[in-house]
């Protein structure tokens, strides 16, 4: 049997929630929503880490951040991990060993020095975030074509104008980077259609990740008078880790505090969107009329979501909600998969394991990410997930989280030396309500605990005594340590007058 060719598309920052295949009342997905209609959607797929250079390692390798070494983005802190620490953990060296062409096109964000190219990618091979706008192969592209474009800023987050968030592109949907790569991919697919190899294509989009910039046929498309708050847009913080808000505060001082102007943000973010999803349809039309659609299997999914204001204006990503945790993860091949929803839980690092597993590729068995492949097919009594284990290291400034959903749908943030946070996400699906110190809800707190405690010692995790450590006993609901438990029974006897020491 031939195998099959594999397309994965991939976005930058995108929420769940702003699909309209996935409720959303205002932003318009149609060929998104198509693939999610006609092929296989995961509701509860979620992101390993809420921050680029980590989650991309771990979809390309399969393991979390904690093993692949990367562990923040790779152009922060150089001293931790500027490029993969092990190239050989690269999944798509097995596509190549079983005769497959593997090309890449976008944003890789994987290393500051190396791009795909230097580890046997076809294509593209732009080194850390890309800066597309630079590359002179996107000049030339645009001269080619007599293109230009001028961008216009609108909203910055601060007073000195260091962070901008919003504009418009300034030229023509046909001269923006989105436009460019769905060009690009759509050349490799003809390039390599048709020949003895099947390919594996990655196309990589940097949106709608801020700045958001539409280009003019796509600037308010979405009216942002139209669009209503987020219900947790007046989130006071308070009963959040303090870290925050100072962090809000201090690097978001022009947030958007009301919702006239947090919608301006939105809404040009639909709109990018929308633009991401025109270039999605190009390429998807293309393969129909050139007779590739059916034999090629189609994933889409993104690194992590978006704040986009949620939680009193939060901005950008590194945070543990389902604003930048919870993703969008579909599946499309025509004939094979058992189409519909999935309430599977599901990681974006599961992404290259079920692309093998649906290409008759053997799996490592060292990887963290496991194949979906039963879960698309249907499969009654198939094995699931009982809680994923999501992670952060920092961004701005270096510390760590762990967060763990039940598949109970229940979640559990833990952050030493500050709040742990827990959300019934059936009832507090805007995750407003923390329930660490609700008398009520405290033996499902310890069961959590416990699970937290499991899936971290199971997958490894270095932090997996710290989990166990501060639990319960180092700290109280208010977050400050105790410190009588540094010691040991006779010395904390002693501290607490209990002896004559």
């Amino acid at each position: 049997m031939t195998r099959p060719n594999v397309l994965w598309i991939g976005a930058d920052q995108l929420r769940f929630d702003t699909l309209s295949s996935n409720g959303n009342p205002y932003c318009r997905t149609p060929h998104l929503d198509t693939l999610a209609e006609e092929g296989v959607h995961f509701d509860r797929a979620y992101t390993t880490c809420s921050l680029c250079s980590p989650a991309r390692a771990s979809m390309l390798t399969g393991l979390y951040a904690f093993k692949h070494g990367m562990g923040t983005n790779c152009d922060m802190y150089h001293f931790l991990a500027p490029e993969l620490t092990d190239p050989s953990q690269l999944l798509h060296h097995h596509f190549k060993n079983e005769g497959y062409r593997c090309a890449f096109a976008g944003k890789w964000h994987v290393g500051t020095e190396k791009g795909p190219g230097d580890y046997g990618f076809e294509g593209m091979s732009l080194p850390g975030y890309g800066n597309i706008r630079e590359n002179e192969e996107f000049k030339d592209y645009l001269k080619d074509k007599g293109l230009e474009y001028k961008p216009v800023p609108e909203i910055f987050l601060n007073p000195d104008k260091q962070t901008l968030v919003t504009g418009r592109w300034g030229g023509p949907q046909e001269s923006t980077p989105s436009h460019y790569l769905a060009d690009r991919t759509i050349e490799m697919m003809d390039d390599y259609s048709g020949k003895d190899e099947p390919f594996f294509i990655t196309c990589q989009f940097w949106g709608p990740h801020g700045p958001h910039m539409p280009s003019d046929e796509f600037y308010g498309l979405h009216d942002p008078g139209k669009i209503e708050p987020w219900k947790n847009f007046k989130d006071d913080l308070d009963s959040k880790p303090r870290r925050i808000k100072r962090e809000r505060d201090d690097f978001y001082r022009d947030y958007p505090d009301d919702w006239s102007k947090a919608s301006e943000i939105v809404a040009r973010y639909y709109d990018c969107t929308a633009m991401l999803d025109f270039e999605v349809g190009r390429m998807l039309s293309w393969m129909e009329e050139n007779n590739i659609l059916d034999n090629t299997i189609i994933v889409f999914s993104t690194d992590h979501g978006d704040m986009t204001a949620s939680h009193g204006g939060l901005q950008d990503k590194g945070l543990l909600y389902e604003e930048t945790q919870h993703i969008p993860l579909m599946f499309y091949w025509k004939g094979h998969l058992h189409r519909g929803a999935r309430k599977d839980l599901a990681l974006n690092m599961d992404i290259i394991p079920t692309l093998m597993d649906l290409c008759s590729i053997p799996i490592p068995q060292n990887l963290d990410g496991i194949s979906l492949q039963s879960a698309l097919y249907n499969e009654e009594g198939r094995e699931q997930r009982e809680e994923v284990l999501q992670e952060f290291h920092g961004l701005r400034f270096l510390y760590s989280q762990r967060a763990m959903v039940s598949d109970d749908n229940w979640k559990y943030i833990f952050t030493p030396g500050d709040y742990d946070e827990v959300y019934d996400l059936n009832q507090d699906p805007d995750e407003l309500n923390n329930l660490i110190d609700n008398p009520a809800a405290q033996d499902k707190i310890e069961e959590l605990r416990n699970r937290l405690r499991k899936v971290t010692a199971q997958s490894g995790d270095p932090l997996k005594d710290c989990v166990s450590k501060f639990f319960g006993v180092w700290r109280t609901g208010s977050g400050q340590i105790d410190a009588t438990s540094f010691f040991d029974d006779s010395l904390t006897a002693g501290l607490k007058g209990e002896t004559g020491v």
